[in-house]
C-alpha cells in the first residue's frame, strides 16, 4: 500500500552541515544527528527489501513510513496488515555489542574502541506506538490483535541481557514469523481488511521535518549563503551569462542555482520573495531572479512587491530531484 520513500531529511541536515560553520556550538549535533538519520534510513531501505523479495500466500497489506495521528502523532517503520491482526516492525540499525539493562528501559552499545553509548530501549517505542495504534483503530471501530517486533540488521550482531517481553528479529526471520502469525484464528473478513488498509493509507500524513534551522534553533543567518560548486564543493558562485560560474575551480553550471533553492525551502523557510532569493544565492539582478523562480513553477502568492513563492514537500522534492539530474556524472 505504502512503499519506502527515499528521506529528504538526510538531504538537509547534509545540507545544513555544509553551509554551518565548523565552530558552530551546533555543529556537532548536527554532524550527529545527520550520522543517525543515515543509519535508520539504510536499516528501514533492508526491512523494505525484505518484502519486496519475498511473496506472502495470504492476504495482506503492507506499510512502509506510515505516520499516524490518535492521542498523538507517531511513525512505524513497517505495518503488516493481515487478517489476524497488526503487525508493528521497528528497525534498529545500531551497530555494536547490545546491553538491555533489566532496572532501565534503556539499551547500551559498546563499540570495538570501548566507546559505551545510551539509547532508548526499542520496548518503549513499540509500547508507545502499539498504544498509539490502538487509540487510532477504537477511534475508527476497529477490534484486531496488535504484534510487535524489533528488527537488527545483523545477524552477526551480539545481544546481552535480552528482554523477555521483546520480540527481536533479523531481516531474514520475518517471514517465518509473519507465517507463524497467519496461522492464528482470524479476526476480520477479506472486506473488512481492505477497508482498514484504505483508511489508514488515507489517514497518512507525510512527515515534515523542515524547515530545519527553526527545528534546531539555529538562525538562519548564521548560514553560509551563496551557490555551491557541485565540482569542487566551494559557495558563492557567480551569476554569468550562460548560468554560474565557479572562481575556485573555473566549472560552469547553468542549473547550479536548483539545489540552493531546494537547501532554502529545506533550512529556512517554505516561502521565499524575490528579494530573500537574491540575498540567498547572492544575486544583484532582480529580473533573473524572477525568472528563475518562474521558470521552475514554483507557485506564488501576492503581486509585485508582496509576491511570495511558496514550497511544500513535493515541489522540495522535485527540485531536489530535479537538482540532482542537471549535475553531470
Amino acid at each position: 500500500m505504502k512503499e519506502k520513500t527515499s528521506s529528504l531529511k538526510a538531504v538537509g541536515l547534509e545540507a545544513l552541515l555544509q553551509r554551518l560553520p565548523e565552530n558552530h556550538p551546533r555543529y556537532a549535533d548536527i554532524k550527529n544527528e545527520l550520522r543517525k538519520n543515515r543509519a535508520g534510513d539504510n536499516g528501514e531501505r533492508i526491512l523494505a527489501n525484505v518484502f519486496q523479495k519475498y511473496q506472502f500466500p495470504f492476504e495482506h497489506y503492507i506499510f512502509h513510513d506510515l505516520n499516524l495521528q490518535s492521542t498523538g502523532k507517531f511513525q512505524i517503520d513497517t505495518l503488516f496488515l493481515f487478517k489476524q491482526g497488526a503487525a508493528i516492525l521497528e528497525m534498529k540499525n545500531i551497530a555494536g555489542r547490545i546491553n538491555f539493562p533489566e532496572e532501565y528501559n534503556q539499551i547500551t552499545r559498546t563499540l570495538e574502541n570501548g566507546q559505551v553509548d545510551y539509547f532508548e530501549c526499542p520496548s518503549v517505542q513499540l509500547e508507545r506506538n502499539k498504544m498509539m495504534l490502538e487509540d487510532w483503530f477504537h477511534a475508527h471501530h476497529v477490534a484486531i490483535p496488535i504484534y510487535q517486533t524489533v528488527v537488527f540488521p545483523r545477524p552477526q550482531q551480539q545481544f546481552e541481557n535480552l528482554r523477555k517481553d521483546l520480540t527481536l528479529l533479523f531481516p531474514l526471520e520475518i517471514p517465518t514469523y509473519l507465517r507463524r502469525l497467519s496461522s492464528l484464528h482470524s479476526t476480520i473478513d477479506f472486506l473488512q481488511l481492505q477497508d482498514i488498509a484504505q483508511k489508514l493509507m488515507a489517514a497518512h500524513r507525510e512527515y515534515d521535518p523542515f524547515p530545519l534551522t527553526n527545528k534546531y534553533g539555529i538562525h538562519p543567518s548564521e548560514l553560509l549563503t551563496g551557490v555551491r560548486c557541485s565540482q569542487c564543493g566551494s559557495y558563492g558562485m557567480q551569476s554569468i551569462y550562460n548560468g554560474w560560474g565557479c572562481q575556485q575551480c573555473g566549472y560552469v553550471d547553468p542549473h547550479a542555482h536548483i539545489q540552493a533553492l531546494a537547501e532554502y525551502f529545506m533550512l529556512i523557510d517554505y516561502r521565499i520573495s524575490n528579494k530573500e532569493c537574491r540575498r540567498f544565492l547572492r544575486l544583484d539582478c532582480h529580473q533573473k531572479a524572477k525568472r528563475i523562480l518562474g521558470q521552475l513553477g514554483i507557485p506564488c502568492i501576492g503581486e509585485k512587491r508582496g509576491r511570495f513563492y511558496v514550497a511544500d514537500q513535493k515541489v522540495i522534492r522535485e527540485l531536489h530531484q530535479l537538482g540532482k539530474s542537471k549535475v553531470p556524472k
